[in-house]
């Protein structure tokens, strides 16, 4: 979004947790002052309230997966005369422990009372956050937005990526996304192994928790040679210029800019049922239910044999939405609110 916004009168300050050298950088590019959160509750409570009135806000936007932790909110209202606005990005808690979501539970009323503007990536993660009988009126729905021109196909690109990952005359099955539980990364490497796809490989993309674990699953399967752990990388929108494939078994999703991504560089999709379906805006997009990990290997072998060309899907993602400019555009809007 910093790419895109009109920063006239605007500075953007972050809270962060965890390493992310290239987001970090990125944000500094764009004049943003970056603050490392601390571990632990009380030296995270102390850091942050320092921020806050140091700062003296007039917006905090606040991301969030669940209503289970709502610390941040509350320092909010209690330290500052900020507007606060909630995120909701997703469908479940990151975590899905007994606990995390009995305290969701209690404490989404307790949000939608606290925020004075409430957004949501899809109407699902709306209703996940805010509760099922929420209106138009309380909550606004904010596409995860893209920069269109950024993931346009382009087949020399494609022949570069392909060259650069030695996936020349390969059947490429990519996926972009954490490893963590939502992902369901377990599934798919199942659902890999027993593909009868000679030239298949699969491409994972990303980094977290149980990526080690997710490897040492591909060598227990005898397939890790045929699978590519790429990490976390910058150049999203070149990777899936390589990719015939864009497989997301998620166990549940707010709304997946991976996906958006995929089909802006017209690539066909094979996604979970669990994922909004409101995230199809081209006809290269199959849902499929988990139940059933026959359909998923049929799916894809389909997918590999079938006579496909790639083309241009710009102005579908543009039509529908999810083109960042619009997002900028509205969010502008708010900011410059008194």
């Amino acid at each position: 979004m910093t790419k895109t916004i009109d920063k006239t009168n605007l500075q953007f300050d972050f809270l962060m947790r965890g390493d992310n050298s290239y987001m970090e950088t990125a944000l500094k590019n764009y004049g943003a002052n970056i603050y490392k959160v601390p571990s632990g509750i009380t030296n995270y409570y102390k850091f942050v309230k320092n921020i806050l009135i140091k700062n003296n806000y007039d917006f905090v936007h606040v991301h969030k997966n669940s209503a289970a932790n709502i610390v941040l909110p509350l320092m909010v209202k209690k330290f500052t005369n900020a507007k606060l606005i909630v995120h909701s990005h997703n469908t479940s808690p990151s975590g899905g422990s007994k606990i995390a979501i009995m305290l969701h539970k209690i404490n989404k009323n307790k949000l939608m009372q606290l925020s004075d503007y409430r957004f949501a990536c899809s109407d699902t993660a709306a209703a996940w956050m805010f509760g099922d009988d929420y209106t138009d009126k309380q909550v606004k729905i904010i596409k995860n937005g893209i920069i269109t021109k950024d993931y346009v196909y382009d087949p020399k690109v494609r022949e570069q990526i392909r060259r650069q990952l030695d996936l020349e005359d390969k059947f490429v099955i990519g996926h972009v996304g954490a490893f963590r539980e939502q992902k369901n990364h377990k599934y798919l490497l199942d659902v890999f192994s027993k593909l009868d796809i000679p030239n298949a490989e699969l491409v994972l993309v990303g980094d977290g928790i149980l990526r080690e674990k997710i490897a040492t699953q591909a060598k227990e399967l005898g397939i890790q040679n045929k699978v590519k752990f790429l990490g976390s990388r910058n150049d999203i929108n070149r990777i899936l210029q390589g990719f015939d494939l864009f497989v997301m078994p998620s166990l549940w999703e707010g709304l997946s800019v991976s996906a958006v991504e995929a089909q802006a560089s017209g690539l066909r999709l094979i996604l979970s049922q669990n994922v909004s379906h409101s995230i199809k805006v081209t006809s290269n997009v199959k849902f499929v239910n988990l139940d059933d990990i026959g359909i998923w290997i049929n799916e894809i072998k389909k997918a590999s044999t079938a006579t496909y060309k790639r083309k241009d899907e710009s102005e579908s993602i543009v039509k529908s939405g999810y083109d960042m400019s619009e997002t900028s555009s509205y969010l502008r809007k708010i900011y410059q609110e008194k």
